[in-house]
């Protein structure tokens, strides 16, 4: 999920909030980033971040689940 500049997702067991580029940023243009080739390998294009999309993360654990006991009987 998405509000604006933050994303929320959950993923191994805990719910991830993390800050995304500004979209007003003169260097990556609200991209985050952008991708710097060599010509001698073009194959392997490098990352570069921009300082802009460098924000808070914040990882909250969900609690472990229950465990249940099962019966042998039929649900029915």
């Amino acid at each position: 999920m998405r509000i604006r500049r933050w994303f929320i997702y959950r993923a191994h067991r805990a719910v991830h909030i993390e800050r995304g580029a500004d979209p007003h940023c003169p260097d990556c243009r609200g991209e985050g980033g952008w991708w710097e080739g060599s010509a001698v390998h073009p194959e392997e294009p490098d990352v570069v971040t921009c300082p802009c999309n460098d924000g808070p993360r914040i990882r909250i654990p969900l609690g472990r689940r229950p465990r249940t006991s099962y019966s042998a009987e039929p649900p029915f």
